[in-house]
Formats: structure tokens, sequence, C-alpha cells
């Protein structure tokens, strides 16, 4: 891979996808008042948890795909109530591709990506125009820990691992939004597994560890960037909630079953046998959550819960929910241009 000199790190990867105790403690700043809570909304449990600004909106999605690889992704999102600043973060993604990294396209020119999400970028941040202006490798190192424990997985599976390199995808895109300019940056961390079987040729698989981006005003991007880190040292992943997907996988993997737009009651007695029941799941998780809503989902007219600790919540028809407090100006989804491309519900 070809890197530049070190430019921003955002986050400890590792302790992110270990998950932390961040969830469970007040940061101690009057700004930030604890927890939000990413609910998958088919199994009513959650999948992740952060801490949020207290006066800013927030929202997310988790997804259920066929995809044996990425079978849940999820994304949330916050934003200024001037809507002038916006951060997301997303799932861990893999990605793998015959060819050895050398090989790759993507992993030697930081532009081929910076392209791949150039349209996702101008949607999700709600930029009317959107120009590349930078995009970069950064070397990260390789917990020597880590690189022992791939090389022994590798064997095992009769696999010869032949390079294992870490980095940041620095990308950086200027444009307008609502008529003033902005500034776009993506922070993607990477580890990048090359390998090769007896008498086969090489493979390599990406492993994203947590894709993040953040828009503003040029003059205020710093403390934006800074918000970002704030929220992404407290992500907490839900293990429980992991370990029913796996299950689920596995079972897909045995008896093939494709899910689509919902899971087959099967897989969810499945899901019951992992760690006893959904239930206990959800108990051990109690602690945690002492304030949500049962509402009705119009979607689905199915029970769901909701975070009490926001004044109103919405849905839409892809059980996106956006979550914020009351303010002097009364907020709907439905006639902001920044929310409006599809339709929103108030479920409180």
């Amino acid at each position: 891979m070809r890197f530049g000199k070190s430019f921003i790190l955002i986050a400890t990867a590792a302790a992110m996808l270990a998950g932390n105790a961040g969830c469970g403690k007040e940061p101690g700043k009057a700004a930030w008042d604890g927890r939000f809570f990413l609910m998958d909304q088919r199994t009513q449990i959650p999948v992740m948890c952060c801490t949020m600004p207290a006066d800013w909106m927030a929202g997310g999605k988790t997804t259920w795909t066929t995809d044996m690889a990425n079978p849940v992704p999820w994304y949330v999102w916050a934003m200024r109530p001037d809507r002038r600043a916006k951060i997301i973060i997303s799932s861990p993604t893999v990605m793998s591709s015959p060819g050895a990294i050398s090989q790759i396209q993507m992993l030697q020119d930081p532009r081929v990506m910076a392209q791949m999400l150039q349209d996702t970028a101008r949607t999700d941040h709600n930029f009317t125009d959107l120009s590349l202006t930078e995009a970069k490798f950064l070397p990260l190192e390789v917990d020597p820990q880590l690189r022992e424990t791939r090389q022994r997985q590798a064997a095992e599976r009769g696999i010869r691992l032949t390079q294992l390199v870490s980095a940041e995808l620095s990308i950086r895109f200027d444009g307008h939004s609502n008529g003033e300019p902005r500034v776009l940056f993506f922070s993607l961390p990477m580890l990048v597994a090359e390998s090769q079987a007896t008498a086969m040729s090489r493979t390599t698989v990406i492993e994203l560890l947590m894709p993040s981006s953040w828009s503003a005003p040029v003059a205020e991007i710093e403390a934006v960037k800074a918000k970002l880190q704030a929220v992404v040292r407290t992500v907490e992943l839900n293990r429980q909630f992991i370990q029913i997907v796996n299950q689920i996988v596995a079972q897909r993997v045995e008896e093939r079953i494709k899910v689509i737009n919902h899971i087959h009651d099967q897989q969810f007695e499945i899901a019951r046998s992992t760690s006893e029941t959904q239930d206990k799941v959800r108990d051990m998780w109690s602690q945690y959550i002492r304030d949500v809503d049962a509402v009705q989902n119009p979607n689905t007219g199915e029970r769901m819960f909701v975070d009490n600790r926001y004044d109103h919540a919405w849905i839409n028809s892809e059980n996106e929910i956006i979550y914020n407090n009351a303010g002097p100006v009364i907020f709907n989804p439905n006639t902001d241009k920044a929310f409006n491309r599809t339709e929103w519900k108030q479920l409180k």
C-alpha cells in the first residue's frame, strides 16, 4: 500500500471492536447527557451504544442482509440543531478480493474509494455540490498480539498469511450545503490481510474497522472532529447481539436460509437458544436501558422501544429513527429539506 505522512488518527479501533465501558459512564461534561442506544427493530435488542451531545439530533439504522461477511450493517449519526455540522459512524465492514495487495487498485490509489463514496457523501451530508480535495493512506502500526493471532488463525486453516498491514484512509471533500461552503472528511481505519493457500493464488481481505465521517463549515471542522472523537471513544458493541447474529449466520450456512426483509421464525428460535433466551439478553442490558418508551411501529403494527430521553421520535418506511429534543423551532423532518427525501411518521 502507498502511504503518506500521518495526518489524523481517529480512535482506538481495537477498543471499539472489543467493546469498552464508555456507555455506562458519564464523560463528566455538562454538554453530554449520557447514552444513545441503537436498537435493532427486528429483535428489539440494542446493537450498540455511545454518547451523543445533549442538544444534537441523533438517529441510526440497522439492516439485515444475506451477506455472510456483513449480516447486519448499521450506522448512527448526530446533527447539530443549526444543521451546519453532522457526524456519522458506521459498523465494521469486511471486503475480500482475489489477488495480492499490490494488485488491488483501491489499495494502491486512495482516490478510487474516495470516488466510490462521493455520491453517498453528498446525500448523507446534504451537499449540493462536492469535489474531492485530498485522499491519502496514513500508516498505522499493527498490534503484535493481533498479528500473532491472525497468523495462528491462518495456520489453523492451512493458509499462509503473506502480509498484514494497517492504515487509515483519510479523504477530504469540499463543497456547499444550504449555500454555505462546507468541508467533509472521511476516516476509514483498515486492517488488510493478504494470504495464500497451498497451490492457490493470493487473496486479500480488507476490514474497515469503523468508518466515520464529519462535515462542518471550514472554520469549525476541528471542533466537530473533536465531537466525533468524543463519540467514537464511547462506542460499545453489544456482544450478546453479535452472538445472536453469529448463530443466525451459522444456521443460514447450514440450511441455506436466505433472509431478505424479515427474520424467519425458525431463526428466532435459534437466536433464543444461543444464550438461553432473547429476554435474558435484554435483561442483561436493562442496567443500561432504564429510560425507554414502548410505542407502536406504524410500519408493522408491532411494539418497539424508543429512547425517552428525547422529546420526539420519528420513523420512516425503512425503520430509520430520528430523535430530537423540543426547542424554540418545531422540528418536522417532512418539511426539513435535509430529511424530506422520504416520509416520516411521528412516534412520540
